[in-house]
């Protein structure tokens, strides 16, 4: 038997669609730690200032996102970040599982382990402490 598993995320993680990098930066809302995930909603597109902003983000292969290379001051203006505006899922995040088998369904409740991207796979953790690999589609 196959099983088809797939991930619904139950919170709009994104502030909006997606911002296409055409010469628009973002703001800062708060202050940012060096090494944190960047999220979209800590951040408001604005634009760029005639000099270019000094790098701020880093792709952290292992966790398969961005990540602060420095940290960021309130209201600081900041280059676009690959995922900013995707639906991303942070560890921690409820999600909605939903597996199917022919004309079965079957449902739950989970908890991510660690951040995705729409289409990556990740770990989460139902509420009886099992472990699953499963492909994040995050449609809400």
């Amino acid at each position: 038997m196959i099983i088809h598993l797939a991930l619904f995320a139950s919170v709009a993680l994104a502030s909006g669609p997606p911002v296409q990098a055409n010469g628009h930066c973002l703001r800062a809302l708060s202050a940012q730690a060096t090494d944190s995930v960047p999220l979209s909603t800590n951040f408001v597109t604005a634009e760029c200032p005639s000099r270019g902003p000094a790098a701020a983000f880093r792709h952290d292969g292992i966790q398969g996102s961005s990540r602060l290379s420095r940290p960021i001051a309130q209201n600081e203006i900041v280059p676009l970040y690959p995922e900013f505006g995707i639906k991303m899922v942070q560890p921690g995040d409820m999600l909605h599982m939903v597996i199917l088998s022919g004309a079965a369904r079957i449902e739950r409740q989970v908890e991510a382990m660690q951040a995705a991207r729409p289409g990556q796979k990740l770990f989460v953790r139902s509420s009886d402490g099992l472990v699953l690999s499963v492909r994040y589609e995050g449609q809400p």
